[in-house]
């Protein structure tokens, strides 16, 4: 290696060292020899003038993200979120249901993410439990006549409610014992009551 290359990493390196090193406090000299070989050291010799080297204190900067990296947060996110929703889909809200019986099927979807296990559900008429299962539809017999409020609970396999249903109006027409005239053989009233 030749002498001044060698002089060169010599250089680099103790300067290199005493920037790491140095703290506030701390003195630097520069010599330059005979020969231009410039030497730094923290002793004060003869010949070597005092140089300031300001100190700097590294803090980790703050983590900033792009949009993209937050974007990508939020959905690993939401991709672990449970949601879950549950909709009455039959009979549809304020439909009138003639039926002397008071037969009413009731149906009902339901929309899921990151849920495990059965779901149950609970379907209340007139806020009465009317039917508890893992079935998404029922048909209920003898319904009276007039106004019925309904409403579908979902619950996961440990009991934690899930979701409820908008409540659904229904209003049951059933042909009257004071006029049988309307009274037909389909179980309806033929559209009169």
């Amino acid at each position: 290696m030749q002498p001044l290359l060698r002089n060169v990493l010599f250089v680099v390196s103790i300067v290199s060292l005493l920037v790491v090193g140095a703290t506030s406090e701390a003195q630097v000299y520069r010599k330059v020899l005979e020969d231009g070989t410039v030497i730094y050291t923290d002793q004060k010799q003869e010949g070597a003038e005092r140089i300031n080297i300001n100190t700097v204190t590294s803090d980790f900067a703050p983590v900033t993200r792009t949009e993209s990296e937050l974007a990508a947060q939020d959905t690993a996110e939401q991709d672990n979120e449970v949601t879950a929703s549950v909709e009455i889909v039959r009979p549809s809200h304020e439909e009138t249901i003639r039926d002397n019986q008071g037969r009413l099927n009731v149906a009902w979807t339901a929309q899921v993410q990151n849920v495990r296990g059965r779901l149950s559900y609970e379907l209340y008429v007139d806020s009465q439990v009317a039917y508890q299962g893992a079935a998404t539809g029922v048909s209920l017999d003898g319904l009276n006549r007039g106004e019925h409020r309904l409403q579908v609970r979902m619950f996961s396999e440990q009991g934690a409610e899930l979701a409820r249903s908008d409540t659904t109006v229904i209003f049951m027409h059933q042909a009257s014992i004071l006029n049988p005239a309307l009274n037909n053989t389909s179980g309806g009233t033929s559209g009169q009551n």
